[in-house]
């Protein structure tokens, strides 16, 4: 996330301040976009290399409209951005039998109900907890008192920000890595980040070929450094009128390229390609984003809320549809590491 940053919520200061880790260099904090940062620089010009991976992934994405969105967003430098911290709120839904979706409409929490409890995928911003988070859940009739675990997708603010919240008030028990707990809790804390707004206390530390599970539910995490040192990735079963369907959530998104280094972006890069190995194992068939501003996601809220008896979820992409979207995205970042040219920061 640039240099010139206008500093408009507590929260952001958190997030400026762990951009100093090593792992986390400036443009891994908390994607906070209008209103939270100075204008992104100019793109770098093209250049033979970046071309041929723009290409392969214009071929990828072919017609597919669902593919395009990606395509536009990671391949045209102009339309890379960071969430608007400031977007409308998400007028909470329910995506399939036991999944539903509240929280901000560019920064999402998501809500995977089990038969011993309530899973929540992220928990938002802070100071929207209680007017926010809280009344849309209960709006889908879903009891806050069940919510057993929150499954963080990295630690930044605006993910963990509501964690603190339900820890105290309902004895949730809130999960990341190791690496992403030592994101929260560094060393040596600059002076702001000494009690950060909405910081959860030390609790469970998750790791790869460890699955959380809860009632008859069970969530398989993937890491996938880059945008923090312990992002993760989780893939998780839902129901569609009964039938099961496989979800991936790809947790550690980059949105602004411009803030992460070289080193940092070809990190990125080799965990979208781990992240698909299990992805493709699995089956992932529906795609769904924390940061839901780059896969049409407006547009297939829109949808859900009008679908009719025998027709598609429009969030069921398919896996062959699922891999090439993240490959397309796999592509839009190698140009711009090819932009850099020898860079390595």
């Amino acid at each position: 996330m640039s240099k010139k940053i206008i500093i408009v919520l507590p929260c952001l200061l958190l997030c400026v301040a762990l951009a100093g880790l090593a792992q986390a260099p400036a443009g891994q904090r908390g994607e906070r976009g209008a209103g939270g940062r100075g204008a992104a620089p100019a793109p770098r010009p093209d250049n033979p290399q970046s071309l041929e991976h723009i290409a392969a992934a214009k071929k990828v994405a072919g017609n597919d409209a669902y593919l395009k969105y990606p395509y536009d967003f990671f391949c045209v430098p102009a339309n890379t951005r960071a969430n608007n911290a400031n977007a409308p709120e998400l007028e909470p839904v329910k995506i399939f039998d036991n999944l539903y979706a509240v929280g901000n409409s560019e920064t999402t929490i998501y809500a995977l109900t089990t038969s011993d409890g309530i899973i929540l995928f992220d928990s938002g911003y802070a100071d929207r907890v209680e007017s926010v988070v809280v009344p849309s859940l209960q709006k889908l009739g879903l009891d806050v008192t069940k919510i057993k675990y929150i499954l963080l997708g990295h630690g930044h603010a605006d993910h963990f920000g509501g964690s603190a919240y339900f820890q105290e008030k309902y004895g949730t028990h809130v999960a990341t890595t190791a690496a992403d707990w030592d994101l929260m809790y560094p060393a040596n804390p600059a002076p702001n980040q000494q009690n950060p707004p909405g910081r959860p206390k030390k609790d469970m530390v998750i790791k790869e070929g460890q699955p959380v599970k809860l009632g008859d539910v069970s969530v398989t995490v993937v890491e996938i450094p880059g945008h923090t040192p312990g992002s993760t990735a989780y893939i998780f079963p839902v129901k569609d009128h009964g039938k099961t369907r496989m979800v991936g959530v790809f947790a550690g998104t980059i949105l602004a390229v411009d803030r992460i280094t070289t080193d940092g972006l070809k990190q990125y890069v080799a965990s979208i390609a781990h992240y698909l190995d299990t992805a493709k194992k699995m089956k992932v068939e529906v795609e769904i984003q924390n940061h839901p501003i780059f896969d049409g996601s407006p547009d297939r809220i829109a949808k859900v809320r009008t679908l009719k008896a025998g027709e598609q979820n429009p969030y069921v992409v398919g896996t062959d549809r699922y891999v090439k979207f993240w490959n397309i995205i796999s592509e839009c970042i190698q140009a711009e590491i090819a932009r850099r040219g020898t860079a390595s920061n």
